[in-house]
């Protein structure tokens, strides 16, 4: 019998034409002979473009919710604030609750409502939402 010498990655040509039933040889496969040969030395460092994406994606998702949630919400805010700052004896308004009375008194950090012919009644001045003559605005999303 024949002793052949092989190289690493290498693999032998076996001939099995004395065999009747024998399968047919498989082609050898370069791309993992290359890969062997080459010796495993393939450059390890992951791409910088993976990292610089990420930092992207963050900046773009920042900027959407600052321009879609976080900025009209503050503008929100700041017109509520100078509407209750606004108030005054007499104007007609709505509370959060929904009842809607005339501004009877008005302190630093409480309203009263008249409400009825001899019906008072005493609320914080932020449960003050709307003026009763204003049109009720939708909420976003809502039509």
């Amino acid at each position: 019998m024949m002793h052949l010498l092989l190289q690493e990655g290498d693999r032998p040509k076996v001939s099995f034409a004395d065999t009747p039933s024998a399968p047919p040889a498989a082609p050898v496969d370069t791309a993992t002979t290359s890969v062997a040969q080459d010796g495993g030395n393939a450059d390890q460092t992951p791409p910088q473009s993976s990292s610089n994406s990420f930092w992207i994606m963050l900046l773009l998702l920042f900027a959407f919710m600052w321009f879609f949630v976080i900025r009209p919400e503050n503008k929100r805010q700041k017109k509520r604030k100078e509407f209750q700052t606004s108030l005054k004896k007499g104007d007609q308004v709505v509370t959060a609750g929904g009842l809607h009375g005339t501004i009877a008194a008005i302190d630093e950090l409480t309203i009263t409502l008249k409400v009825g012919d001899n019906v008072r009644m005493k609320f914080d001045r932020v449960a003050v939402t709307r003026s009763a003559s204003a049109p009720v605005e939708a909420e976003p999303g809502k039509k």
